[in-house]
């Protein structure tokens, strides 16, 4: 299959100079000044986002199938970006055992991608644009310049199939159950009764294949999104102008904080569709597989500890306790990492990526847990001997 073969063929195309979810501007331009040097990609300017910033499509292809896909509309959210990164690498490639699939998709398809939508948003590791607003709820009134110019590309291209590239919060679960949602899916409804038009048939037809293609790696950790109409939200709004909209979103790996496994995934998912849609092999796909997807929960910590003591003097009090990991971007272009104590008390119906016994722990220097405390520290003893150190995951991200 396709997708096993890019999977396999995968480090050829990896772009080494992207590692982590939050990169530079530098870097950036430089990969894109790159590729506007091939000859089969061309890149164009269609506006700027509200502090000025460049708003870059990258285009592929020559073909009447018109495919459309956006990334880091919330600008917190890089996964996909990295993944175009590696798509366009891959697409600039010589390599002849390549050639007759690049070859495919140039004279049946025309691709054409915005890999960073929101600039600013990305610049400050923030959802939002720099104007404050979440560009995923400004289809409608369009309030902010960068969803202006995506509603206005998107009817310029008046594409067959879209993609709507994000990360979601690592801690969704697939169901109620202790698998962490890696990849999620959605092929957006387009109206408030759900209606499944041609369009939405098409993007669900895509979707089965993605998840058809992942149940082999990924097992019980393929979700879906409530399909719930939402009018504001950009998927939604493409899906009702007969875009064949997939949303296709980046979840958690467990400790692979800056998900590089799911960025592999990404790139050959994309890589698939492009060439099931240019092959039109997408057409004999069922839905029945994306139709079953478990949906997002939040039934997750990164660690749970149960009976934990809350406080250190006697008597002690115990409770579960939820730690997650929480991101604070750093002026120097870095991410910060320290713990936050999301939640305590009756647990029981979470799961944690880690779970610990701490029925006979004991504090060791914090006098009193608090519910929403942030921790780099949180040593927990037995009988004299460290039994628990936050630190030790701390390095896990780290690493």
């Amino acid at each position: 299959m396709m997708f096993n073969l890019l999977l396999d063929h995968y480090e050829s195309f990896q772009e080494k100079r992207i590692s982590t979810r939050r990169f530079s501007e530098n870097i950036w331009n430089e990969l894109i000044e790159e590729w506007a040097q091939n000859n089969l990609i061309s890149i164009r300017k269609i506006g700027e986002t509200f502090e000025g910033r460049a708003i870059q499509e990258v285009r592929f292809g020559q073909g009447p199938i018109h495919i459309a896909a956006w990334s880091q509309m919330h600008g917190d959210e890089a996964t996909a970006t990295m993944a175009l990164a590696d798509i366009f690498l891959f697409l600039s490639q010589n390599e002849s055992k390549w050639s007759n699939f690049k070859k495919e998709l140039h004279q049946k398809v025309s691709i054409f991608i915005i890999p960073q939508l929101n600039a600013d948003g990305a610049k400050r590791w923030t959802r939002e644009t720099a104007l404050g607003i979440d560009m995923n709820r400004d289809a409608l009134t369009q309030n902010s310049p960068e969803a202006k110019i995506l509603a206005r590309w998107l009817d310029e291209i008046t594409p067959i199939f879209s993609f709507n590239l994000h990360d979601q919060n690592r801690l969704y679960s697939a169901g109620k159950t202790p698998h962490q949602t890696h990849i999620a899916l959605l092929a957006t409804a387009g109206d408030e009764h759900g209606t499944w038009t041609a369009s939405r048939l098409r993007a669900a037809k895509i979707a089965n294949r993605m998840a058809r293609q992942l149940k082999p790696f990924l097992g019980d950790k393929i979700a879906k999104w409530s399909d719930e109409f939402e009018a504001r939200a950009f998927g939604d709004f493409a899906q009702g102008k007969g875009y064949g909209l997939v949303l296709l979103e980046s979840g958690g790996a467990g400790w692979d904080i800056e998900k590089q496994a799911l960025r592999k995934y990404h790139a050959c998912l994309l890589l698939d569709a492009f060439h099931s849609i240019a092959s039109e092999t997408w057409r004999t796909e069922e839905t029945h597989l994306y139709q079953h997807l478990p949906t997002n929960e939040r039934q997750i910590f990164d660690i749970l500890i149960k009976n934990a003591p809350l406080n250190q003097d006697e008597p002690i009090y115990r409770a579960d306790i939820g730690l997650n990991i929480q991101e604070t971007a750093m002026e120097d272009g870095s991410i910060l990492f320290a713990w936050i104590l999301e939640d305590l008390g009756d647990l029981s119906p979470w799961y944690g990526l880690t779970e610990i016994d701490g029925e006979e722990l004991h504090l060791h220097a914090e006098k009193m847990l608090k519910k929403e405390g942030v921790y780099q520290q949180l040593v927990l003893m037995k009988n004299d001997q460290v039994a628990f150190d936050l630190i030790t995951y701390t390095q896990k991200i780290n690493s």
